[in-house]
């Protein structure tokens, strides 16, 4: 047992004090023992949930073993129900929440990096039926390690603890709760999971390997969801481009969409995956009282109902969207939102400054940014590109403030079909001497493909802005390629779209007229 508990310890938390929960019950209780017996630093974690009457004698237990093993102790106690009645929230929620809160205190105050708790294969057994039972759909169960919690007794039975602790002639205590069958753990512990293991024994480990084997797939999802998940940083809401979402086999589509709810705190319930997904294609729909889901010009927006409002310059005054309002300068506001991807929901909540009648400041938006002056060259190089034949993309290379160089497609007149934008205008840069690009950042009207993105890397550009993603060979929209450096879309994405779209329609005309 000690040898085990040693080896996975190490693998968890090699070095440095640790931080113990222990309730007082026989796993918690021999967790501490077994960390005794290492000789590692420790201090003791109790957490009171004041839900029993009795509870002080479980905290008073506690003391006297971390007396006993010779370890400092901290126990804090709470009113967990009142809490949970003041928040509105769930009992063993709320519960959960303020001891996982109170256990990163402890260690916060003794400078340790691992709290250990002592879930055991039986927890972990339990966590994946229950999972899989109320319909969560991935039921990866407990984690070795998730942040600086770590379990170092997933692999030990529940039964091999307590004869641990036997065979040293140390007590524990039962917390009472945990044979209440209205609890839907302690049904799973007491009434199904013996059941189960009496028909098919091995079922405990074997539950153990398939939450393993779930969290890795789970990561896996995890990177490759990250990958088709991209933003403006202009905008203040979540908003992703839909393309790339569009785009991702179904199960990697989903797995991102969850990870959308889940940063808003939505649980990804069916009807709120199946909610995005609509909106992928362009619609708008309640997803909560708190959030509406909407799909605009190939970028889908999570609006709150309730924005907190921000700050305008101490140079303008706050003042309410409308219709009729014009930017210093000239032009409407709504067609500036509106080239801009801004959906009307949000364009009514987005924070405006007016000055004289006139509008003198959108939050990232105006006074215009250096990025859109750069990339409506990069689109007017694009239309050039266009008029001589070509397929309309430009590229724009810029340092700080400085354009090193500009290009757009020319494979038809080199007659190279490597002669796309980006890498021409790489290939000018270097040509004027500017063999360091680090920080460098291009400004593109549509996504790169594949080669060029090989270039970008190996120039080792800033970051790389992109207007309009490329359907066909998209970096990043069709074969997912993880960027070493800040990659953002969508930038005057619907005028690349749009710019594109009408050069292929003609070439599909003048080729029927020709035909």
């Amino acid at each position: 047992m000690e040898e085990r508990f040693a080896r996975e310890l190490t693998k968890l938390c090699p070095e440095g004090p640790l931080v113990l929960a222990v309730s007082g019950g026989g796993d918690s209780v021999a967790l501490a023992v077994l960390v005794r017996a290492l000789g590692r630093e420790a201090v003791v974690a109790h957490f009171d949930h004041g839900l029993r009457p009795e509870s002080w004698e479980d905290a008073a237990f506690v003391r006297a073993l971390a007396e006993r093993l010779g370890f400092p102790v901290v126990v804090e106690r709470v009113d967990v129900a009142r809490v949970a009645r003041a928040r509105g929230g769930n009992l063993e929620a709320t519960a959960r929440e303020l001891r996982y809160a109170f256990l990163a205190r402890v260690a916060k105050r003794h400078g340790a990096r691992c709290i250990l708790t002592a879930h055991t294969a039986d927890d972990q057994a339990e966590t994946v039926l229950f999972q899989l039972f109320t319909g969560t759909a991935r039921a990866p169960g407990i984690r070795r390690k998730r942040g600086s919690f770590a379990r170092p007794l997933l692999w030990a039975r529940r039964a091999e603890l307590r004869t641990y602790l036997e065979a040293r002639g140390l007590p524990w205590r039962e917390d009472p709760t945990n044979l209440d069958l209205a609890r839907d753990r302690a049904y799973l512990r007491h009434e199904v999971l013996p059941r189960v293991e009496a028909r098919f024994p091995g079922v405990v480990p074997a539950l153990g390997r398939f939450a393993e084997v779930r969290q890795a797939e789970e990561d896996w999802l995890e990177v490759e969801a990250q990958r088709v998940l991209r933003s403006d940083p202009r905008i203040f809401v979540p908003n992703y481009r839909t393309l790339p979402l569009a785009r991702a086999p179904e199960p990697l589509r989903s797995r991102a969409l969850r990870r959308i709810l889940e940063g808003v705190r939505i649980r990804p319930e069916a009807r709120h995956v199946a909610a995005l997904t609509e909106a992928l294609s362009g619609t708008k729909a309640v997803l909560t009282k708190e959030f509406i889901v909407r799909g605009y010009q190939g970028a889908l927006f999570l609006i709150p109902e309730n924005l907190s409002p921000e700050p305008v310059p101490e140079w303008a005054r706050p003042c309410a969207y409308r219709k009729d309002l014009r930017l210093w300068g000239g032009g409407r506001l709504a067609e500036f939102f509106r080239t801009r991807g801004i959906p009307p929901e949000l364009r009514r909540r987005w924070p405006i400054g007016c000055r004289e009648g006139q509008v003198v400041w959108v939050r990232g938006l105006f006074p215009v940014p250096p990025e859109d002056r750069f990339m409506r060259r990069a689109l007017s190089l694009a239309r050039a590109a266009a008029r001589a034949g070509e397929v309309p993309v430009g590229a724009v290379l810029v340092r700080g403030q400085e354009v090193l160089a500009e290009a757009r497609n020319e494979v038809l007149a080199r007659g190279d079909p490597t002669a796309h934008a980006e890498r021409l205008a790489l290939e000018a840069a270097f040509r004027k001497g500017f063999a360091r690009l680090r920080d460098a950042v291009l400004y593109v009207s549509l996504e790169p493909c594949p080669m060029c993105f090989g270039a970008l890397v190996e120039a080792g550009i800033k970051a790389l802005y992109y207007a309009a993603e490329n359907e066909k060979m998209g970096a990043f929209t069709v074969h997912r390629l993880k960027a070493p450096f800040p990659v953002v879309p969508g930038r005057f994405g619907a005028q690349s779209a749009r710019l594109l779209s009408g050069f292929f329609a003609r070439l599909r005309s003048e080729g029927c007229r020709s035909g």
